[in-house]
């Protein structure tokens, strides 16, 4: 039987990693030694504090942001810009607190994504969708969704912007159902999917019709204070191109109507659009259906891919229930799930239906998580901001080598690993990918550099002296290793490897001696050749890729 009920006691440090390694984007030491004594509601609470702002990103050439009434720099190309919001989103990641904000935004890309090629002409419109997915993201995913209808990155991403009265475009009403929010369900029958039909598609996309962005930003989302797209008027102020037909949902959604409120002379004022647009956006949100595919797509990015009957029944449902209870605050949600029996793997026998380091890293927790680990900091961006996006565009090129395409997915679903059945989180490993994540470890070691400029490297000796607790003996410290770096319990022929086989060389070295030898002459040279390739030899375990 799978578990909602809440832990009792603190968490200790082999669950606070667990909590902040799915619900972070990587926890720090200090996180980890700080959540160890919160009990689970406490660590809850302690995660959902808020994230500063970030500061816009800047132009090197400029020194300043290209977000209006800026403008972007015309001597720069448009994959230019591209790449500053990458580094900078990316920059955002690493300094990042112990909280959901980041996890949150993620998630969210992952769920309801933007491809940045096709709204790379226009660089506010990046920044705009990322500043809307951090607004929510602590917040209401009713109000998200909403808001990304309007969204001026998703009105192109999607065709929103082409979809008018005379010449409907269904590709966001069919997404919208069908990835944001109510999900598929079997096809019972040719165009209908249990949860939508194509009546529902065509239905839906008549409430859209009329709305086009907005590349003055002008037209301000009230709510958010972030620019969106608008509706299209004439000059007194009457939507020239919405529908104002009556639109007839099928029984998935009760048989509903929605009409055009106050329609006049076959047309009506851009407040009657907004109007229907909420009335919309209500009716689909009133389905158990959406807050089960929200729920679902939670428990994947938190828990686990694979939802059992026995999970259907025993979480999705109840928590499904919570979710509509509570109008869609998704943090009423993880609430339940982030305190529970079941995320801590206490509900089923030791060696049954496990989470805990169960998740394969995404390219982007592998690569910033490490960084986060151990603490490192590039060039600082307020001195030194070429370097600074330097170093961040290596980044994401490591990522691509292991298979993310930050900001880039194939497919209008977002990238596969979050949604793509039966492999899911699966697809990160091939022969290359994985070849590529082992050769990260050896590049973090070696040093990122730039025309002989070092800009981030791991220092292992330094973080094992600091953070040791007894470096000395071999076993003390291979123990310490293998908690910060490895998500679960391993047998003691693993152990036995990492200390005998790695560190001391097969009983070559005496590491105790040579340990106190460093400490009185400060000749580190075979120490910290060991240390070294201690943590890439960790790194690079199939363990380490887990989460």
């Amino acid at each position: 039987m799978a578990s909602l009920a809440p832990i009792s006691g603190t968490l200790g440090k082999q669950r606070a990693a667990h909590l902040l390694r799915r619900a972070t984007m990587g926890p720090r030491l200090q996180d980890i030694n700080a959540f160890s004594s919160l009990t689970a509601q406490a660590a809850f609470n302690a995660l959902v504090q808020n994230d500063p702002i970030p500061a816009f990103p800047k132009d090197p050439n400029t020194g300043t942001d290209w977000i209006y009434p800026n403008v972007p720099d015309p001597t720069q190309i448009n994959d230019i810009w591209s790449d500053l919001t990458k580094c900078w989103w990316l920059s955002n990641v690493k300094n990042s607190g112990p909280n959901l904000t980041e996890r949150m935004l993620w998630f969210y890309h992952t769920h309801i994504p933007v491809i940045m090629t096709r709204i790379s002409w226009n660089p506010q419109l990046a920044i705009d969708y990322l500043r809307v997915l951090r607004h929510y993201s602590l917040g209401n995913y009713k109000d998200l969704v909403k808001a990304m209808c309007i969204d001026n990155a998703m009105l192109i991403h999607l065709d929103g912007n082409l979809n008018i009265k005379s010449v409907p475009q269904e590709n966001f009403g069919r997404e919208f159902l069908e990835l944001f929010t109510v999900g598929k369900g079997p096809e019972v029958a040719l165009g209908d999917y249990t949860n939508f039909t194509e009546q529902d598609v065509k239905s839906l996309t008549k409430v859209l019709t009329g709305w086009g962005i907005d590349t003055t930003f002008q037209t301000v989302d009230p709510v958010t204070g972030i620019p969106s797209g608008k509706v299209k008027a004439d000059n007194n102020g009457n939507a020239t191109q919405h529908d104002v037909t009556v639109k007839q949902f099928s029984q998935a959604f009760s048989s509903q109507t929605i009409q055009t409120p106050n329609v006049v002379n076959w047309s009506c004022s851009t407040a009657s659009v907004y109007t229907e647009l909420g009335a919309a956006v209500d009716m689909v949100f009133s389905s158990v259906n959406t807050a089960k595919h929200i729920v679902r797509r939670l428990y994947r990015q938190f828990v686990y891919f694979e939802i059992t009957p026995t999970i259907e029944t025993d979480i999705i449902e109840p928590l499904a229930n919570t979710l509509m209870a509570n109008n869609y605050d998704l943090m009423s949600v993880l609430e339940v799930l982030l305190q529970s029996e079941h995320f801590y793997d206490l509900d089923s026998p030791p060696t049954s239906d496990n989470s805990i380091g169960a998740i394969i890293k995404s390219p982007l927790d592998l690569t910033l998580g490490a960084i986060r680990f151990f603490e490192l900091n590039g060039p600082n961006p307020t001195t030194n901001l070429n370097q600074h996006y330097n170093l961040y565009g290596q980044l994401l090129q490591q990522m691509s080598l292991q298979g993310l395409e930050l900001f880039e997915p194939l497919d209008v679903a977002g990238y596969d690993p979050y949604f793509q059945v039966p492999s899911f989180h699966r697809y990160w490993i091939s022969a290359n990918y994985l070849a590529n994540r082992y050769k990260f470890a050896e590049l973090l070691i070696n040093g990122f550099s730039s025309g002989g400029t070092s800009l981030l490297k791991l220092e292992v000796l330094p973080f094992v002296e600091a953070n040791a607790m007894q470096a000395s003996d071999p076993a003390v410290l291979v123990q310490d290793l293998v908690e910060w770096l490895i998500p679960i319990a391993i047998d003691q022929a693993r152990f036995d490897y990492f200390k005998d086989e790695i560190l001391l060389n097969n009983g070559a070295i005496d590491w105790t001696t040579e340990w106190a030898n460093y400490q009185s002459t400060s000749n580190n040279t075979l120490v910290k050749a060991q240390l070294e390739l201690l943590v890439k030899s960790l790194m690079q375990s199939p363990e380490y890729q887990l989460f």
